[in-house]
């Protein structure tokens, strides 16, 4: 089977093949992402000093390679085999525990320095052992070794603080132009160091929105029928007396310049008018009376970051209210309080008896309305748009300071409608059961003179229990 060296082998049989190539060419497939070792022991405490430096050699000499060249063959990566030597032959290695091999392997790469794992290959001859060096980025930091070792007899030693590089022939010390080179991958780094974060200090809320309007709805009704009843008896009875309503206005007590059934009539129309504003209300009930919540960045890096912006995308079915878009200024306390549902509703019709003869019907001048909050003007720079896949979140943060965390001056009301969920039955127990216990997202973020785009996932948890949802009732 011909071995593809484009790519980091998979499988047993990838890379069995790539030890049948190295087997077929010995030092001559030796290059800048593949080295042969011979026979190589961790026994005894001596052997396996001496093991682990000739490794970790190689290790930091492939970790120094630069990327653009790297990301030709095996992806980048870089692949030891031990096992093999030079002269096409299979000798094998013997079985080390995983513990051993990295612990003797990291003192001399450093925990914090090339990343590297190996595997067991089950060849018809023998044992052969892989150590695979992670592909080399732009920004790593250039690999050094972090331990002396010599070794009088072979003549092996290394230095503390010595840099290694691979070159297509072999592994040695870095020149300084080798140096230069390390330098300008290091700040070639397209994040330029900088680590960025977004979180949501919340959670969200399973909701129905057939609930509210119900609730609504209920509340418009009791509120007619309190109009209704309000009429006096002897203005009820009255009612069919239209031929002489005029000789009798001046004696009811509670004379109105409306007959009963023009009053009726504004009740009816007032009523039809909070039916067309149900949907809206809805909307500001939810943002108002549900718990806040708000997004927090944070800058964990020594980078200084300017004009920075964000976008949170999380999934469909979830809905985000800002607070700070309401229609009303008259913000309430969402806590222990009811909601002024008829702050958002058309003006109700004076009750009956309040329109007195000759006097003025102000309902029907053009003048500011008592009982409605005049709109206030967005300063807002966030931005919510809903699409059919998901939900945006983006807004502008400006410039953040290292080791900071900055938390969005904007709150937000973020839930799922159990109502607009379709492949949920009609019995709410089975509506219930299968309500999300957590919804997910990603984020992305760029910030001025960094050629980089941040990005991660979020994860905002559910306010209620497996199965719960907030209701509302006219009692709340």
């Amino acid at each position: 089977m011909d071995v593809d060296l484009s790519r980091l082998p998979t499988g047993i049989s990838g890379w069995l093949s790539l030890v049948n190539h190295a087997l077929a060419l010995g030092d001559l497939s030796e290059v800048d992402y593949l080295e042969l070792k011979g026979s190589l022991s961790f026994d005894e405490r001596q052997n396996r000093k001496r093991s682990a430096v000739v490794l970790s050699r190689t290790i930091i000499g492939m970790a120094n390679r630069m990327p653009d060249l790297a990301e030709k063959h095996l992806s980048g990566s870089g692949v030891i085999l031990v096992g093999i030597d030079q002269q096409k032959t299979l000798v094998g290695v013997e079985k080390v525990d995983a513990a051993v091999l990295h612990d003797s392997v990291g003192t001399y790469v450093g925990a914090d320095g090339p990343q590297w794992d190996h595997q067991f290959i089950e060849h018809s001859d023998g044992l052969v052992l892989a150590i695979i060096v992670n592909a080399p980025q732009w920004g790593d930091r250039i690999h050094a070794c972090r331990k002396d070792y010599t070794d009088d007899t072979s003549k092996l030693s290394v230095r503390d603080g010595e840099v290694y590089v691979r070159t297509p022939e072999k592994t040695r010390p870095a020149t300084s132009h080798d140096l230069k080179q390390l330098e300008c991958r290091r700040v070639k780094a397209p994040h330029t160091g900088a680590r960025v974060s977004i979180e949501y200090s919340g959670a969200f809320d399973r909701i129905s929105r057939d609930n509210v309007q119900e609730l609504i709805e209920s509340l418009v009704k009791s509120a007619a029928d309190e109009m209704i009843e309000g009429i006096p008896a002897s203005a009820r009875s009255s009612s069919n007396l239209t031929g002489v309503r005029n000789i009798l206005e001046p004696q009811l007590g509670n004379a109105d310049r409306r007959t009963v059934d023009q009053f009726r009539a504004d009740v009816k129309r007032w009523q039809d008018e909070c039916q067309a504003a149900v949907e809206s209300a809805k909307t500001e009930f939810l943002r108002q009376m549900l718990n806040h919540g708000t997004f927090e960045i944070s800058n964990k890096s020594d980078r200084y970051l300017e004009n920075v912006r964000a976008r949170v995308k999380l999934r469909p079915n979830v809905t985000v209210l800002m607070v700070s878009d309401s229609a009303y200024c008259d913000h309430v306390d969402n806590h222990g309080r009811q909601f002024p549902v008829f702050q958002m509703m058309p003006d109700k019709p004076p009750h009956y008896g309040e329109l007195k003869p000759y006097q003025l019907d102000y309902s029907t001048m053009n003048l500011p309305k008592a009982n409605r909050a005049v709109p206030r003007l967005l300063t807002s720079n966030f931005h919510v748009e809903a699409t059919s896949d998901s939900c945006i979140v983006s807004w502008y943060i400006g410039d953040l300071p290292p080791r900071t965390t900055a938390r969005a001056k904007e709150k937000f009301s973020v839930f799922t409608d159990v109502d607009a969920r379709e492949h949920f039955h009609d019995a709410a127990s089975e509506k219930h059961e299968s309500m999300p216990t957590e919804i997910g997202g990603t984020w992305s973020v760029t910030a001025r003179a960094v050629d980089y785009v941040f990005r991660g996932a979020i994860t905002v948890p559910c306010r209620q229990e497996s199965g719960d949802l907030t209701l509302w009732s006219t009692g709340r």
